[in-house]
């Protein structure tokens, strides 16, 4: 089949690149966002998907905004002959008349079980609220933000130590499996697909930066879901010592001891740190970043830091 390909991120590139090796699947194009700035210096960094679509010398596509420069889309598009496009993590809305000009139409791999977690963070979210399971959702393109007809869903387990950067190789993963086979071999008509029940849709947003603020009173397993929800890109952070404190990686604990302090910390030995949450369980410190510091382990900031039980995070 004659595709063209629309995605911007590492995930993105990673299909990308599975495509590319598949024989029976000619990737004509590939759409992506601009260059952005990176860095103090703020040079312009191309996505992950260009880097992918120039190292297999396929010409890109790089548009602001498509929905205000559709003509020009239309117009470059038209010069192919894509019977399929394929969206994944994009990060623009196509408008009607890009993604219904192809031949068999548009599909959109979705990264949760559609139609829970419609919107712009599923993956963070099902870590968020405690999700066991979650999957990708391979689904017609539509005129409202994933609420497509649903064309095929593949699960996918979620694991207490999971964070969103692990999910998201799992679900990418899932959706290579998923889509590859779709795409092989000749099609007449396109894809059939079970229209989603709307009834029961749920919605995600994209995390604000109020969001990595961590509420030490909350329960151990809401604020460890929290902080795996915003790793390994952002960081949940409390303060430590008036300064501010990112925690990176944490795991449930066994350890009590009758009294709740949330924030309280306990040293365990020379390599182990516990903080207490509001339900009076803790969570074990894994990875830290102290403000103005690189992340460390907690070896390192007990070595570091001098912590003792009179420690607190607030």
């Amino acid at each position: 089949m004659k595709i063209a390909f629309f995605g911007t991120p590492e995930p993105s590139a990673k299909l990308l690149e599975a495509l590319l090796k598949e024989s029976g699947i000619q990737v004509q194009f590939v759409v992506t966002n601009p260059d952005r700035p990176k860095g103090r210096s703020k040079t312009l960094v191309p996505s992950p998907v260009k880097e992918a679509a120039l190292a297999a010398n396929l010409p890109v596509f790089q548009f602001e905004s498509i929905k205000k420069e559709k003509e020009n889309a239309l117009e470059q598009f038209s010069k192919f002959d894509a019977q399929l496009y394929v969206v994944f993590a994009y990060g623009s809305i196509l408008p009607k008349e890009v993604f219904s000009s192809p031949k068999f139409g548009s599909i959109n791999l979705h990264g949760s079980i559609l139609p829970d977690l419609r919107g712009a963070s599923p993956v963070q979210t099902s870590l968020w609220k405690g999700y066991t399971k979650s999957g990708i959702s391979i689904q017609h393109l539509g005129e409202k933000m994933d609420e497509g007809d649903i064309i095929k869903i593949q699960e996918v387990e979620i694991d207490l130590e999971d964070d969103t950067g692990t999910l998201m190789e799992k679900i990418t993963q899932a959706g290579i499996e998923s889509v590859i086979p779709l795409l092989k071999g000749n099609r007449e008509k396109a894809f059939e697909a079970i229209p989603q029940d709307h009834s029961k849709a749920t919605y995600c947003t994209k995390i604000q930066a109020e969001d990595r603020v961590l509420d030490l009173k909350l329960p151990a397993i809401d604020l460890h879901n929290r902080i795996r929800a915003l790793s390994p890109d952002l960081g949940g952070y409390c303060r430590f010592r008036e300064k501010r404190m990112v925690l990176w990686k944490t795991r449930p604990s066994d350890f009590s001891d009758g009294k709740i302090e949330p924030g309280r910390l306990k040293r365990m030995d020379k390599k182990a740190l516990l903080f207490q949450c509001g339900d009076g369980r803790f969570l074990e410190i894994l990875s830290v970043q102290p403000e103005n510091k690189n992340r460390i382990t907690v070896a390192d900031f007990l070595n570091g830091f001098r912590i003792s039980d009179e420690d607190r995070f607030e």
